[in-house]
């Protein structure tokens, strides 16, 4: 094979958490082959936040077999012979050798490689995201069924497939010859997260570009109108990408920090791990200096905020 492509899907914080495993194998920029796995973590533990993204539920995964029995069938393919190519590979690689740490594996001798350096050089200069979806449609990749760990397996080996192409190469061996930075690593040396953002409340990080109205008429006299609104900390009774739609459908302004121009800072509860003892986070603390300097500024609690946008909002729906 050229390389085999890999996409993990996680239960929860815990990067030994594998609930899902997709493998696409290449040969001579052809996919050949695919495996679908689901996975039951160490312990059924499943976050809620996680499950939406991947659409994965305890139901799916209380009798699936564990990553032992996935790893005893699929173990051989990851030798010296095969580059693993993950997109955003550190997050895939760290899963894996956590996984193979929880069930006292020994590690395997491969080298793995990210797709994002690799479609990096296919398409240099033109300032597209890292992500996978931004890196698919730029190379005309469909990208159905995204975070199923399959379709991003494929997306991956596609996209791969798609850089060999664009640069006129015969395969990743000649490719990765034509660009020798391109980063080849060692399983057994990486340095594996063992928690997924730990902290950060959120699975995905939201770009507020990302949130478009989806209507067209708005109330003029809405409070929120043409106002500028950032978020901090977690939102316990709706989900951060619910609340932020209705802003924008109400006519709002999603910002993605607090300055001079801010109207309205939505404050949840936050993790003092990340802010510290005050339980105050940047964001918060930079309002009250503009606050103080007579900036009209109103900062909202969750109860707050979900009083302002009243029977508007698709969150309480």
């Amino acid at each position: 094979m050229d390389f085999i492509a890999i996409d993990f899907e996680i239960a929860n914080n815990k990067l030994d958490s594998a609930c899902s495993l997709g493998i696409v194998f290449v040969q001579e920029k052809k996919i050949i082959d695919e495996k679908y796995f689901l996975i039951q973590p160490p312990t059924l533990v499943m976050d809620p936040d996680f499950s939406k993204v991947h659409g994965i539920n305890l139901v799916d995964i209380k009798d699936a077999p564990k990553f032992d029995k996935v790893w005893n069938e699929i173990s051989y393919y990851f030798n010296k012979e095969n580059y693993v190519i993950a997109h955003n590979a550190q997050f895939d690689m760290s899963v894996l050798k956590n996984c193979l740490t929880t069930y006292s594996f020994e590690l395997p001798e491969f080298n793995y490689i990210c797709s994002i350096p690799i479609s990096t050089r296919a398409c240099r200069g033109e300032g597209i995201g890292n992500s996978l979806k931004e890196r698919t449609k730029r190379f005309g990749i469909t990208l159905n069924g995204h975070h199923n760990a399959l379709s991003d397996a494929r997306a991956c080996a596609e996209l791969v497939i798609k850089s060999i192409e664009t640069k006129r190469r015969r395969s990743i061996h000649t490719y990765l010859s034509t660009f020798p930075s391109i980063p080849v690593r060692s399983f057994t040396e990486l340095k594996a997260n063992s928690t997924f953002r730990q902290g950060k409340g959120n699975f995905k990080k939201i770009k507020v570009t990302d949130i478009t109205a989806t209507t067209e008429s708005f109330d003029a006299n809405h409070p929120l109108y043409n106002k500028n609104i950032v978020f901090t900390g977690e939102l316990k009774a709706f989900d951060r990408r619910d609340a932020m739609q209705t802003v924008v459908n109400l006519g709002g302004k999603i910002k993605s920090g607090v300055s001079g121009t801010t109207d309205y800072l939505v404050v949840g509860k936050q993790d003092n791990k990340v802010v510290g003892e005050s339980g105050m986070s940047s964001k918060e603390r930079k309002a009250y200096e503009f606050i103080e300097k007579g900036k009209d500024l109103k900062i909202l609690n969750e109860e707050d905020f979900k009083l302002i946008i009243g029977e508007h909002s698709s969150v309480n729906s």
